[in-house]
């Protein structure tokens, strides 16, 4: 009799259970579908604004599945980040872009490349004697990606709809060595319909001002700032020319260069900020009409 009542009394947990999974289902899916019908119609992008600690890693899906990964973060944190968007049978991207070869933003990349088919990837170019980007370049060679050069005017199609256009380097540095790595940091723009998004690596005011003095369309809705808040980047005139309603910094708790700066964020009044060190990842969906925040 005691082991029948038992029975009825798991019963009756798993009953619960079931229950409250199905109503949570709901509730998650009716707070998806009104997202969705905010930021207009089916050709939804989804940006996910990884937390990796002190670094940069930002995953883009497109409605048709297209998958892209800007930079990597500091280490192996990816490849956990990763798992949790993507299927666990999806085992394939369909792009990898480096914004430069600063180990903030490439270390993880090699632990992506050993765990994913990766189609093509996009970087600068630069020459760099640092392992890790050696390491990069040998597993690309070995693995038989398509590389590309990344020069401003170069389109990545995502869908009908969507597209990533790169906005810097202005002209190719293949095979040209640099002091400061992040003077050839990628700046390059999301456009799906009406919403847009400028991802901007670790870029520094020299580059918002070449940015600038050659009239690149700066506009975005959502801005990644530079360099994780760094008051050597997001220029006054650069900020008043993206205008973002939304920015996103993506920094480490306690971080030792005490990113992000008093200055940014004070410069950054007129737009709602997210971090990473406080919020987790950020993910937005991004349709037709305008972006809207997940979480």
């Amino acid at each position: 009799m005691a082991l029948n009542y038992r029975k009825f009394f798991l019963c009756i947990l798993a009953l619960l259970f079931i229950t409250a999974v199905l109503i949570w289902s709901a509730v998650f899916q009716s707070g998806a579908a009104s997202i969705l019908s905010n930021v207009g119609g089916q050709d939804v992008v989804k940006v996910v604004f990884f937390d990796v600690g002190q670094g940069s890693s930002v995953f883009i899906e497109a409605a048709n599945k297209s998958q892209v990964l800007i930079d990597g973060g500091p280490g192996s944190q990816v490849l956990n980040k990763l798992g949790k968007e993507m299927p666990f049978f999806d085992r394939s991207i369909d792009v990898i872009i480096l914004t430069h070869p600063d180990a903030d933003h490439l270390n993880g990349l090699a632990d992506v490349l050993k765990n994913y088919k990766v189609y093509q990837v996009i970087d600068s170019c630069i020459e760099d004697p640092g392992g890790a980007y050696q390491e990069w370049l040998r597993l690309i060679e070995e693995k038989e990606i398509e590389r590309l050069c990344a020069q401003a005017g170069q389109k990545i199609k995502l869908s009908e709809r969507a597209e990533i256009d790169v906005l810097f380097p202005l002209q190719s540095l293949k095979g040209i060595s640099v002091e400061n790595t992040n003077s050839a940091s990628l700046v390059i723009k999301l456009i799906n319909g009406n919403s847009t998004i400028l991802l901007t690596g670790d870029a520094e005011e020299a580059t918002e001002h070449q940015l600038i003095n050659f009239n690149i369309d700066l506009k975005s809705q959502i801005l990644q700032v530079a360099h994780h808040g760094s008051k050597s980047s997001s220029s006054e005139k650069f900020l008043e020319l993206v205008a973002p309603e939304t920015a996103v910094i993506q920094v480490g708790k306690n971080n030792r260069y005490k990113h992000p700066h008093q200055e940014v964020i004070d410069r950054l009044k007129n737009a709602k900020i997210f971090r990473t060190d406080l919020d987790g990842n950020v993910e937005f969906l991004c349709g037709l009409e305008k972006c809207e925040a997940v979480r």
